[in-house]
């Protein structure tokens, strides 16, 4: 029996894994860097989803790391994970453990601000909005509503789960991407992971930030940039309108 739910499981992961990558190659509603990641991710790596949302990439990262590795999928928006366990199979995966919280600077409690459409949540749009100034690229939506989630510093989620690896970190949070890094420093620079950003400035204008800071904080460290161009990882030396996705990696 414990085989049988073992080739299901299997089977299922194959099917949604391809199917999100067909859906990142040829439709707007997946981001196309789920693709690149395969050239990126390896099987046994140990992988961190910070702003999961409805959990793409934790499901694609899932599968390309196997059983041998490990995930950590961070969405504080505690109903955002019902559709994506329902939707991926996340809730049987053996490989992924999910957290109800956000990254940031202070650890406790903050509030999210979560856009909505015709009465819906969108969680891909929600961010926290302490040391925001007013809702920036959210005032496009006419609704929103203020939800309580917890929050800790990066460096103190991995030491409180003693993770002492970590290969490859993806970070979507709405323009609070530098908040994420400057509290995981330490973890950051002990570790050296690859890491993809969301690095957009109609986003990160709320906090007071361009997309030069993430780029200048990653330059320090000696990390190399890449944008996902035409099938292959390709060097650049800036942020532009033209990518919203940007690798970083240790040279």
């Amino acid at each position: 029996m414990t085989r049988r739910v073992t080739a299901f499981g299997e089977i299922r992961d194959a099917v949604v894994g391809q199917g999100l990558r067909t859906l990142a190659r040829t439709t707007p509603w997946v981001e196309s860097e789920l693709v690149g990641i395969a050239q990126v991710v390896r099987p046994g790596d140990v992988c961190i989803d910070v702003g999961a949302a409805a959990g793409f990439y934790t499901a694609e990262l899932a599968r390309l790391v196997g059983a041998e590795g490990l995930v950590y999928s961070l969405e504080p928006l505690r109903f955002a994970h019902a559709t994506s366990s329902a939707a991926l199979g996340l809730r049987s995966a053996q490989n992924v453990r999910r957290h109800a919280v956000a990254l940031g600077t202070n650890a406790g409690e903050q509030v999210m601000s979560v856009p909505l459409r015709n009465g819906k949540p969108i969680t891909g749009r929600s961010f926290v909005d302490a040391g925001a100034d007013g809702l920036g690229s959210n005032a496009e939506f006419d609704e929103h509503i203020r939800v309580v989630v917890d929050t800790e510093t990066f460096d103190g989620f991995c030491g409180r789960l003693n993770i002492s690896r970590i290969d490859f970190v993806k970070i979507d949070v709405e323009g609070a991407e530098l908040d994420v890094l400057v509290s995981g420093e330490k973890t950051i620079e002990r570790t050296r992971p690859a890491m993809m950003l969301e690095v957009e400035d109609r986003h990160m204008e709320r906090f007071g930030r361009t997309a030069e800071d993430i780029v200048a904080w990653f330059t320090a460290r000696d990390y190399r940039m890449s944008v996902w161009s035409a099938e292959s990882w390709r060097p650049v030396d800036k942020v532009t309108e033209t990518f919203r996705n940007y690798l970083f990696q240790p040279c």
